[in-house]
C-alpha cells in the first residue's frame, strides 16, 4: 500500500515539475531575446500598453525628423536670399561712391561717361543677381510671395520680395549719376534691400528657433521611447541568470522523480 502511495505522489508531483520547468524555460528564453535584442519589448505580447505608447512616440520622432529636414531646406533658402541681396547692396553702395564722385564739378563730360558706363556694368550685375538667386528652382528675389516651411503641425512663412520691380520703381535701373536725385534714388534702393535683409534675417531666426525646439522634442521623445521599449540590462541578465537556475533545479527534480518512479515501479513488477 505504501508503494501505491509513492507511486501516486510521483505521478503528481510530476506535472508541477514539468509546469515550473517549462516556465522557467519560457522565461529564459524571453529574457535571452531581451538582452540579444537590446529590447524589453519584441512583439506586442510582452506590453501591449507600452507598444502603443511606443508606436505614438516612433510616430512623433519621424514626423520632426521631417519637419527638421524642412526647416533646414528653409534656413538655407533664406541664407542664399540673404546672400543674394548682400551682393546687390555692395553693389548699390559702390553705385553711391560713383555717383558722389560723378557729381564732382572738377569732372568733365568724358570722365562722367566713363563713369556712367561703370555704374550701367554694376546695374547690370544686380539684375542678373536678381534673377539668378534661387533655390531649387525658386526664384528668391524677383516675385512676391510666401513660401510655406512645413514644421509638424506649423508653418513658416519666408516671403519673397520683387526686387526687379521695386528697385526699378526707385528708379534705379534707369539712373543717371550726374543727376541731382541719383543719390536719393539709391539711398531708397538701399533702404529697400536693407528691410528684405532683414525679413529674410527674420525668417531664418524664426526657423532656428523651431529647429531648436523640434530637436528637443526628438531627443525628449527618443529618451521617453528608450525608456518604454529598451532592455534594462542589469534586471534582464539577473532574471535570465534565475531562470536558468530554477531550470536546472526543475530538470534535476524531473531526473529525481523518474527515477524514483522507475524504482516503485521496479517494486510493484516484483
Amino acid at each position: 500500500m505504501n508503494i501505491e502511495r509513492k507511486a501516486m505522489e510521483l505521478q503528481l508531483n510530476s506535472p508541477a515539475i514539468s509546469s515550473s520547468s517549462l516556465h522557467s524555460t519560457n522565461r529564459l528564453a524571453e529574457t535571452s531575446e531581451q538582452i540579444s535584442s537590446g529590447q524589453r519589448i519584441n512583439r506586442a505580447s510582452d506590453d501591449p500598453a507600452g507598444i502603443q505608447v511606443s508606436i505614438g512616440l516612433t510616430r512623433e520622432i519621424n514626423e520632426n525628423a521631417v519637419g527638421l529636414r524642412n526647416v533646414m531646406d528653409g534656413s538655407s533658402l533664406a541664407q542664399i536670399a540673404q546672400g543674394g541681396i548682400s551682393k546687390i547692396t555692395d553693389s548699390v553702395q559702390q553705385l553711391r561712391e560713383i555717383s558722389l564722385q560723378a557729381q564732382n564739378g572738377t569732372l568733365n563730360e568724358s570722365d562722367r561717361q566713363s563713369l556712367q558706363k561703370q555704374a550701367d556694368e554694376l546695374l547690370a550685375g544686380i539684375q542678373d543677381t536678381i534673377g539668378q538667386t534661387s533655390f531649387n528652382g525658386q526664384s528668391l528675389l524677383n516675385e512676391e510671395r510666401d513660401i510655406n516651411i512645413q514644421a509638424g503641425d506649423s508653418s513658416t512663412a519666408i516671403n519673397t520680395p520683387d526686387l526687379q520691380s521695386t528697385l526699378a520703381d526707385q528708379g534705379l535701373f534707369s539712373l543717371d549719376i550726374s543727376s541731382a536725385n541719383a543719390l536719393d534714388s539709391i539711398d531708397g534702393a538701399i533702404s529697400l534691400l536693407n528691410d528684405s535683409a532683414g525679413s529674410f534675417a527674420g525668417s531664418q531666426a524664426q526657423l532656428d528657433s523651431v529647429s531648436r525646439s523640434l530637436t528637443d522634442a526628438s531627443v525628449n521623445n527618443a529618451e521617453s521611447r528608450s525608456r518604454i521599449n529598451d532592455t534594462d540590462m542589469a534586471k534582464a541578465t539577473s532574471e535570465h541568470s534565475r531562470a536558468l537556475i530554477q531550470q536546472e533545479v526543475a530538470i534535476s527534480l524531473q531526473a529525481q522523480a523518474n527515477a524514483g518512479r522507475a524504482d516503485v515501479l521496479a517494486l510493484i513488477g516484483q
